[in-house]
């Protein structure tokens, strides 16, 4: 009995070890504790801040309802030496702000103040919004960026306070001047515009300023008591933004925000974190409810995605996944040259908040630090939804996908259509076989455009392969559109209206102008000097002397000014020197027009009849993208 009794504690202790070998470490690869945390992020601080010229960063991390990890790297001011602090300095979180704009308008749907559904006219007094094609649209579509919005870009910021306006003001100039753009509710594009309604709305219904509402409903049950919407210029611990040029950092400019519910929010990463803490804990923050539990549920599920095997948008929170496949709510917010981005994984109840004071880099550093928590988490059963449908590989995949597809961030309205001309973010898909693409593009917390691998999926949709992005691809109005990994809605382009042959046409009209002008200018000195008193048409220097000063104080000025809206010396001066210069060139068409009928010096008139024509066509191209007092569109 005895025996017995020995050999059954050597079998207990013997399953013990046992345990402790084999399930213990297993349970050890995937804890998250405030060390790990540490040493993962030191590591990345380490070898990242300096190569990647960012002056100071500050990462906080949550679980259930308590800040497990909270540091700060580097600087938030160079010139006075200030560490980033995330318990002290105060950062502009830019977009991040359009979270609390959502939750605000939740709770007033909890109130019965508003309904998601209900055309937004019936909460506006002051001013009307504009619609598309007499179709209205509501809060759930300004929520979800599908509303239909034009791009707002012109003066929507101040560089002064006392040039800031309210924004009753801003909108009702902006629905004069820019009505929708497309049918409510049918495509994704990102809108500040949308957001910055959304925060009137809050105004208008609530009856106080949005930063009085978010301060008495929001930042204080959630103690936040240095958060605000108003930029807080005198307070020492405001962080500054930094670009790095010519092997310096350079200071940049803050701004005023006419938008306010779309960007202005300044807080301490630590502040910001108990958001995190409230929108994982069912909208409770220290045992007080600052949302109802189905307040937050509607905010993080899917409220639209071009097709539902996407991740699409839930209100004020994107959905996704990390690379280790856990589901995922995220968002990012850029202004003044600060990045941050905020992450929620429910399934942990872990919330992570990273910032960073340049935009040079784009959310790199965010990507690394926040795969590297992911590596640390628990592995979850993922559902199988990367295998090829069967379908998938029994469809040839059409040749008319491939092209370059772009999303603009340009107004169709008004001053600043021609941003397009400058840039956009694009993707160009390669088809590698009957069901696999190649697709090029600046992808997800990358800052350089890289290749990745797509799968079919079957009807439209594309899978990584051996990864969590998903793309898709279908014809709208014969034209092909995608849908990119980040829910941005991208349009085929043709060769045409592509950014670079955009940009070229314009490039080349000018170097037209002013190697006109220089070639004339060269002339009229060599006769100078020869006291050659042979004629040079003065008429045609004229014309080029006013495209090319209007040339240069575009590119000088009206690129860096449009975001803070022009004075009347530049749209009524300078904008109008094209205009003068058609106005002579169609003089200049009718005198040697006559000519040419008289045979009078028919070759001269011929060419000054060209360089007329290519004037009023370039006059024409100026109108059309809206560099002109008068515009198009």
């Amino acid at each position: 009995m005895k025996n017995k009794g020995i050999c059954c504690l050597s079998a207990f202790i013997a399953s013990l070890f046992l345990w402790n070998l084999l399930i213990a470490p297993a349970g050890a690869a995937g804890s998250i504790t405030p060390n790990s945390l540490e040493k993962a992020v030191d590591h990345i601080m380490n070898t990242k801040l300096e190569k990647l010229h960012i002056p100071g960063t500050a990462v906080v991390v949550t679980q259930e309802d308590q800040i497990l990890f909270s540091k700060g790297y580097g600087y938030a001011d160079l010139e006075r030496k200030m560490a980033f602090d995330p318990g002290k300095t105060i950062v502009r979180v830019g977009s991040l702000t359009k979270s609390f704009s959502a939750s605000a308008t939740m709770q007033l749907v909890e109130q019965n103040k508003l309904d998601l559904n209900e055309d937004v006219n019936s909460y506006l007094h002051s001013y009307k919004a504009s619609q598309y094609q007499n179709q209205s649209f509501n809060l759930h579509q300004l929520l979800t960026h599908t509303s239909g919005l034009d791009e707002a870009l012109y003066g929507i910021n101040s560089s002064t306070k006392a040039g800031s306006l309210p924004t009753e003001q801003y909108l009702s100039t902006y629905f004069q001047n820019q009505p929708p753009i497309r049918e409510p509710g049918i495509q994704f594009d990102y809108s500040n515009v949308a957001y910055g309604l959304v925060g009137n709305i809050v105004e208008q219904v609530s009856g106080q300023g949005l930063n009085d509402y978010l301060r008495t409903h929001l930042f204080q049950p959630m103690n936040m008591p240095g958060a605000t919407l108003d930029l807080p210029l005198n307070n020492p611990a405001l962080a500054q933004s930094y670009r790095w040029k010519h092997g310096a950092y350079l200071k940049q400019p803050f701004s005023y925000i006419n938008l306010p519910g779309a960007g202005a929010l300044s807080i301490t990463p630590n502040e910001f974190s108990h958001y995190l803490i409230t929108h994982l804990n069912e909208g409770k923050y220290e045992g007080k409810a600052v949302l109802q539990p189905q307040s937050v549920k509607a905010m993080h599920t899917q409220q639209f995605a071009a097709d539902p095997r996407l991740d699409g948008v839930g209100y004020g929170f994107f959905r996704g996944q990390l690379e280790t496949g856990v589901p995922i709510l995220w968002a990012t917010g850029e202004i003044d040259d600060f990045i941050s981005e905020m992450v929620l994984i429910p399934s942990q109840k872990i919330g992570i908040f990273v910032t960073i004071n340049t935009a040079d880099t784009d959310t790199l550093l965010h990507g690394e630090v926040i795969n590297a928590i992911a590596q640390m988490l628990p592995a979850e059963p993922q559902a199988d939804s990367q295998s090829l449908a069967p379908s998938a590989t029994q469809v040839k995949l059409p040749p008319e996908i491939e092209g370059v597809y772009q999303v603009n961030v340009n107004p169709v309205h008004g001053w600043g259509k021609w941003i397009r001309m400058l840039g956009s973010i694009k993707y160009t898909v390669q088809i590698q076989d009957d069901h696999t693409l190649i697709v090029n593009g600046v992808y997800p917390n990358e800052n350089e455009a890289t290749n990745k691998v797509f799968q079919a999926a079957g009807d439209g949709l594309f899978v990584e392969k051996g990864g969590q992005l998903k793309i898709l691809l279908y014809p709208q109005n014969g034209t092909w559109m995608m849908v990119a990994p980040d829910s941005k809605t991208m349009k085929q382009t043709t060769l045409w209206h592509r950014t670079w042959t955009l940009l070229v046409n314009y490039a080349a009209a000018s170097l037209f102008f002013i190697t006109t002008l220089l070639i004339w200018v060269v002339r009229y000195a060599i006769r100078s000097i020869r006291k050659d008193k042979t004629h040079i048409s003065s008429t045609l220097a004229f014309i080029t002397l006013l495209n090319t000063i209007f040339l240069g104080v575009q590119f000088i000025y009206g690129n860096s000014q449009i975001v803070y809206g022009y004075p009347a010396w530049y749209i009524w001066g300078i904008c109008t020197l094209p205009l003068i210069s058609a106005l002579i060139a169609v003089w200049v068409l009718i005198v040697n027009g006559a000519k040419l009928i008289t045979r009078e010096r028919r070759g001269r008139a011929t060419g000054k009849i060209l360089f007329a024509v290519l004037t009023l066509l370039h006059t024409v191209y100026l109108f059309y993208w809206n560099f002109l007092p008068v515009h198009y569109s």
